[in-house]
């Protein structure tokens, strides 16, 4: 066992077989421990290489550069911007302050952040990370491993089954890229879906959620989300709140369910569901089916050839561009009014059979008002009033979407 010490200037030390002390004082120093469980003391900038056995390791206050080598190693980075790699064995790494890179390398690792914004690279092997103060990145590798972001704006990376996210309340606004379906834990807000044709699951915080190019599968749950599906033909659900839900590309189909709902469609043929509430559905390109549900709805077909159902409550309806269906089921749910009827487009009202009409004769247009009646009672308006409507021939009886 040895002493080695630096000197004020840059040099390079090495040490022996054997359990040796190596200090690199105030210069810029290459430290290599080689074989022994060494103690090495950085110098400001320094580069080390721990080699073999379990070394202990301290930085200093520059921006250095540690290699643990094989063995269960402790480096203590200091201050300053420094990249560690642990390397094979079951580590401990300190990042302390400054943006630090810690990469555990194979072996069960715990990698400490501490302050500033860090990244932390598990590696292989089932690895504990802490990202303590700072907008920190996390990625435990291969393995099942424990993430703990602290405060900050905190990035997840999981593609294993058993790795666990764990956040605090009050701890900043993290997002978790995950190659797996995933369900974000309490306390964490945003999920990005990055494997392909995987599912996400929100929790009740406001949570944005996006998909992939993949075929996805989004259940916002609670809280007032937004969820982005991307390409792909995606089932999206945005359960309780005030949701906000892009299909994108894709042949999508988007539910809203409680609470006041915006769905958009985007291109493709899409199916939107607005359920409960007042909600807003834009169907965009594409031949769209378009269902309000209860409440008073706003309904947008869009380009395509559309079917807008209303439902309960007193909905608007536009068709947009192409041949659309405006189809009621009840004379009792409520008082819609479509926008834009155009029979030259080949638009049409529709009755379905529990609406009761058995002969378009029971239906009357009032051309003055743009209402429309079945036995004595309006049902729609059409606020366009467009010349030369007709019951007999604008008007279908037992159609659907």
């Amino acid at each position: 066992m040895a002493y080695i010490p630096g000197t004020a200037g840059n040099n390079n030390l090495y040490g022996t077989n054997y359990a040796d002390t190596i200090d690199g004082k105030t210069g810029n120093d290459q430290i290599y421990g080689y074989d022994g469980a060494d103690t090495i003391y950085a110098g400001p900038i320094s580069s080390v290489v721990g080699y073999t056995d379990n070394d202990t390791v301290y930085g200093s206050a520059g921006n250095d550069t540690i290699y643990g080598g094989y063995g269960n190693d402790y480096v203590d980075a200091g201050t300053g911007n420094d990249y560690v790699y642990g390397e094979a064995g079951n580590d401990t790494l300190l990042g302390w302050t400054g943006n630090d890179y810690l990469s555990g390398g194979s072996g069960n690792d715990k990698l400490y952040g501490e302050g500033d914004n860090d990244t932390l690279y598990g590696g292989s092997g089932n690895d504990t990370l802490y990202g303590s103060s700072g907008n920190d990145i996390l990625d435990g590798g291969s393995g099942a491993d424990q993430m703990y972001g602290g405060t900050g704006n905190d990035i997840y990376y999981v593609d294993n089954s058993g790795d666990v996210v764990t956040e605090y309340a009050s701890q900043g606004t993290d997002t978790v890229n995950s190659s797996i379906s995933y369900t974000l834990g309490a306390n964490v807000e945003n999920l990005t879906l990055t494997g392909t044709a995987i599912s996400g699951t929100g929790n009740d915080l406001n949570n944005v959620i996006k998909g992939n190019s993949s075929n996805n599968s989004i259940y916002a749950k609670g809280g007032n989300d937004v969820v982005y599906g991307g390409a792909g033909n995606d089932y999206i659900d945005g359960w309780t709140g005030n949701d906000s839900i892009y299909g994108e590309d894709g042949n999508d189909t988007l539910y809203g369910w409680t609470g006041n709902d915006y769905l958009s469609g985007g291109s493709g043929n899409d199916l939107l569901y607005g359920e409960g509430d007042n909600d807003s559905l834009y169907g965009g390109d594409g031949n769209d089916k378009l269902y309000g549900g209860s409440g008073n709805d706003y309904l947008s077909g869009g380009n395509g050839n559309d079917c807008l159902v209303g439902g309960s409550g007193n909905d608007t309806l536009w068709g947009g561009a192409g041949a659309d269906h405006f189809v009621f089921n009840s004379v009792y749910d409520g008082v819609d009014t479509i926008k834009d009827f155009s029979w030259s487009q080949g638009d049409k009202i529709c009755l379905g059979s529990s609406f009761g009409a058995t002969s378009t004769n029971q239906i009357s247009y009032n051309s003055s008002s743009g209402a429309l009646s079945y036995n004595g009672t309006v049902f729609a308006i059409i606020e366009n009033k467009p010349v030369g409507f007709s019951t007999s021939l604008d008007i279908q009886l037992n159609c659907t979407c």
